[in-house]
């Protein structure tokens, strides 16, 4: 075996050795990627939950967020800036999982879970209303479309019907 040949054996297993190496280091990216989408998820679940039970988590909360959602007695100014801020914060863990889901940073069920809590949102006139005050400020315009479809489609829906108070004689 020549000296030339040699050399040449050699710079075959070098490049098959920097092929594997490419190789490797893509499913190492591809496993990274895979762990944090799964991070992602979690975390996601997780602060929707957070969120959304934060709301309700006192008798005290619970009692405005009906009365806030489905009653049909005005709110105080201060009930209406509580109000506002508190749909901002819900519509806004939506956005965020919107925006993760576009960039295939979390799992379709994380982002379907936050979709599915805006769509209850959503049947209540009084917060389809906020969305089309609100809408314009900030918001992503492909998650504004997206919203927008949503509340159409509660407001054609049948509305939520009230119940009638009882009378005491």
């Amino acid at each position: 075996m020549t000296l030339e040949s040699v050399y040449y054996i050699g710079q075959t297993v070098a490049v098959v050795v920097i092929v594997l190496t490419l190789f490797a280091i893509l499913y190492q990216g591809w496993q990274t990627n895979r762990i944090a989408r799964s991070d992602m998820t979690r975390a996601s679940w997780i602060e929707t939950g957070q969120t959304h039970y934060s709301l309700v988590d006192s008798p005290e909360k619970a009692d405005f967020m009906q009365r806030a959602l489905f009653g049909e007695a005005a709110l105080t100014e201060a009930e209406k800036l509580r109000f506002g801020n508190l749909m901002g914060l819900a519509i806004g863990t939506h956005e965020g999982a919107h925006m993760l889901l576009q960039r295939g940073l979390i799992e379709h069920a994380a982002y379907r879970r936050s979709e599915g809590i805006t769509r209850l949102y959503m049947q209540s006139p009084r917060v389809r209303k906020w969305w089309r005050t609100r809408r314009e400020y900030s918001y992503d315009p492909k998650f504004r479309a997206l919203i927008d479809k949503v509340a159409d489609e509660c407001e054609a829906a049948r509305p939520i019907e009230s119940k009638p108070q009882e009378t005491r004689s």
